[in-house]
């Protein structure tokens, strides 16, 4: 009876989502609909699912994450924290009957070991020790390949050379490209804003940079789409301390429920458009990837990346 409920939940909550999809889809096609402000929605009531003495503050889910790691966290000119990580924690609270609370902070360790927080959203493999343990696949990302108009999607490797890209001077996107030895000319600049201001402008034929950063801000440049990740993928799951059993037994259960229904899914579309939410599968052609191997399983591995340096200037995404 209780996992009918919680699939219950899950379905009104989707419900929602598509409601303001619809709304949206409708206004941008010229129609005029009355539509309520989200504090006019009324949200359904859940039972706290985490004890108060497993909690940093009684009633709330306190959520550490990067506040500057664009786009997944960001800070509003009015001061407000938003990003997909953002909309991840409010989700979860929601979800496990919780008010929610924001904290910033770079890792894990210094967030759950000081007993600031209660979770970490956008922890990798690597930072699970004896005292953090890292749950879910949240989110993936890697350098990454987006073509202009001009390309297209569909590139052939041989088609490949002939191309001019842009990307950040001294990123990981820029590491990337040229390990692959497989693209044209490259043009360097400040940002990744920068490299799709000269896609747009003719400069360029594609951008290589973070997937998640330039799947975030293709949407603003009409035709530019997604062609392949060029390196390991990064896989980010929420980090929780080992030591509290109520609070991982909690969120894995709601991990699970929002994994399934496809409301993280909905949440990933929301922030990252057609990005593909598995970027495994999804290599440029030509481009051969090679994962750790020591010592390393074959699924192990392919949640094993480099951490991605981050090809985005928050203020640039922001203004």
């Amino acid at each position: 009876m209780e996992k009918i409920g919680m699939r219950g939940r899950g379905s009104r909550r989707m419900g929602l989502f598509a409601a303001v999809a619809l709304t949206v889809a409708l206004g941008l096609g010229g129609c005029s609909l009355f539509t309520p402000s989200r504090a006019d929605v009324a949200h359904e009531q859940v039972e706290a699912q985490i004890p108060a003495d497993s909690l940093v503050q009684e009633g709330v889910l306190t959520v550490a994450f990067n506040f500057s790691d664009a786009p997944q966290g960001m800070t509003a000119a009015d001061g407000s924290v938003t990003g997909y990580d953002a909309d991840l924690a409010r989700l979860l609270a929601q979800d496990l009957g919780l008010e929610v609370s924001f904290v910033d902070a770079a890792g894990p360790s210094d967030a759950l070991s000081s007993g600031s927080a209660d979770i970490y959203i956008g922890a990798s493999s690597s930072d699970a020790s004896s005292s953090v343990t890292v749950i879910g696949d949240l989110l993936e990302d890697a350098p990454a390949l987006f073509c202009g108009p001009s390309v297209g999607s569909t590139i052939s490797s041989a088609g490949l050379s002939t191309l001019t890209v842009g990307v950040q001077s001294s990123s990981a996107a820029q590491d990337a490209l040229t390990k692959t030895g497989l693209l044209g000319e490259q043009r360097t600049y400040g940002n990744v804003n920068e490299c799709f201001e000269a896609l747009a402008s003719g400069e360029v034929d594609c951008i290589a940079c973070d997937a998640t950063a330039g799947a975030y801000l293709s949407r603003a440049y009409e035709g530019v789409t997604f062609a392949g990740i060029l390196d390991t993928a990064s896989v980010y799951g929420v980090a929780v301390s080992s030591s509290n059993s109520s609070v991982a037994d909690a969120l894995s259960a709601t991990l699970d429920e929002i994994s399934s229904n496809g409301t993280l899914d909905a949440v990933h579309a929301a922030w990252y458009g057609a990005l593909p939410v598995t970027l495994s599968e999804d290599v440029l052609p030509g481009v051969t990837i090679s994962v750790p191997d020591e010592g390393i399983s074959g699924d192990e591995a392919a949640q094993t990346g480099t951490m991605i340096d981050s090809d985005v200037d928050i203020n640039d995404l922001n203004g």
